[in-house]
């Protein structure tokens, strides 16, 4: 079984929200027949990646090469901010670890698209 691990936040959301959520991923895992460790933040706002502890602590685990991949249910359960999201990925990437997302959005496209976006915005800003 593949050792994964499930990070979700959650802004604003009651319980019975929270758990439909969390069952979709679980069922998600189930299928895939991965072996996976949930992390879930609360969180204010989709801003940023700050102040995020169980984010911070799955980071932490991804380091030491717990997990070969991280699941998230979509996108927007990490974060608004463009260039953040594109660290994130490096950072999984540095670390060996792939990240795959159960709406499936193919995030290594994804993040192909942002990058092409970031450089001709540089391009336009010389």
């Amino acid at each position: 079984m593949e050792k994964v691990a499930v990070y979700a936040s959650f802004k604003n959301k009651d319980k019975k929200s929270i758990s439909y959520h969390l069952k979709r991923i679980k069922d998600w895992c189930l299928i895939k027949s991965y072996d996976c460790t949930i992390y879930l933040d609360k969180v204010k706002d989709r801003r940023n990646l700050q102040n995020r502890k169980e984010l911070e602590d799955l980071k932490d685990d991804v380091r030491q090469h717990r997990y070969s991949k991280v699941i998230i249910e979509n996108i927007s359960q990490l974060s608004n901010n463009v260039t953040e999201l594109i660290e994130f990925f490096d950072f999984l990437t540095l670390n060996n670890c792939d990240i795959e997302s159960i709406d499936g959005l193919d995030l290594k496209l994804y993040k192909k698209i942002i990058e092409k976006f970031n450089n001709k915005e540089e391009e336009r800003e010389r």
